[in-house]
């Protein structure tokens, strides 16, 4: 029992997505420890991006997809098998699809709560608070992977998939106003 236990990695978020005044951090650990955090200002400016598209919802679901997936890219040389704090009620499915797309490898997930006495949970935490041995990513990297997981998932958003050019800072257009996106729905 063991020797399985030993090849999964446990998976935690600190400072949900949706909570955009606050930095985020999912942490990855079985021994070995992998943190990614996206600061606040950053997921404000993804979920300003998510709107201009005219994808708000998919902002909390790929947001923690990519970064559990940048939590784990390095480790699925040694295992594919991972438990998930669940964190999303509901979008497990859609988060592990975006996360299966991504990594292009067949992953054993399982959704448990995890509780706060799990080591994942103590790593997330800590980082969060303290910002130690974190690898920080940027509204950039997560808006590329998302739109190469969009091109993989073959949906459409916003009239087509999300594209190259929907990077917000390769617009021709004026940027959106709250009051615009307010209108749209």
């Amino acid at each position: 029992m063991k020797s399985q236990m030993k090849n999964i990695y446990q998976i935690d978020q600190s400072g949900k997505v949706e909570q955009t005044q606050r930095h985020s951090v999912v942490a990855c650990t079985n021994g070995e420890t992998m943190i990614v955090l996206l600061p606040a200002k950053e997921k404000r400016r993804l979920q300003q991006w998510f709107r201009l598209v005219g994808a708000p919802t998919l902002f909390v679901d790929t947001t923690f997809a990519i970064m559990v997936y940048l939590s784990i890219k390095n480790l699925l040389k040694k295992t594919t098998r991972f438990i998930i704090d669940i964190e999303y009620q509901g979008r497990t499915k859609v988060i592990e699809d975006m996360i299966a797309r991504l990594t292009q490898t067949k992953l054993t997930i399982s959704w448990k709560s995890i509780g706060k006495t799990s080591k994942a949970h103590d790593v997330a935490y800590n980082a969060l608070r303290k910002r130690e041995k974190v690898k920080k990513t940027s509204a950039e990297v997560v808006w590329k992977l998302a739109i190469i997981a969009s091109r993989r998932l073959a949906t459409k958003i916003a009239g087509g998939r999300l594209t190259q050019e929907w990077l917000p800072g390769d617009r021709r257009s004026a940027p959106a106003s709250k009051k615009n996106i307010a209108k749209r729905k």
